[in-house]
């Protein structure tokens, strides 16, 4: 398995879920486009690859609160990725699938809004 590191555009918003042992999760579907560079200095926009990733805990209520409030963010996320190629009546397709370690909001063009979680619970032990 590999390790990748990507930023990309959320295709929905994730759906909350919980397993059976009550842990929650969410997976976020975040389409990443490749700039390839032209002879004459500018880049056009490669072939869209979109990654299932797979977040955990916190980070998964945190992203599902993200996309609810501000609709179509800018992720970057980082994890081990798999791709799993798959063949039916339609052709083969491949699979990209990413379980998350690290993901964050991208600040590039666009503007966020972070409240730390670590001084509302220090405000709240006062």
């Amino acid at each position: 398995m590999s390790y990748i590191i990507r930023t990309g555009n959320l295709a929905d918003t994730p759906v909350p879920r919980e397993g059976a042992r009550g842990e929650r999760y969410t997976y976020a579907r975040i389409l990443v486009s490749d700039g390839i560079p032209q002879e004459d200095g500018t880049f056009e926009n490669g072939p869209t690859v979109g990654y299932d990733v797979l977040v955990r805990g916190a980070q998964a209520v945190n992203l599902v609160d993200a996309a609810e409030a501000s609709g179509n963010l800018r992720i970057m996320f980082a994890g081990r990725y798999r791709v799993t190629e798959y063949t039916n009546d339609k052709g083969t397709f491949a699979q990209h699938k990413v379980s998350a370690d690290q993901v964050a909001v991208s600040l590039q063009g666009q503007a966020v809004r972070a409240e730390s979680t670590r001084q509302a619970v220090q405000e709240d032990a006062s």
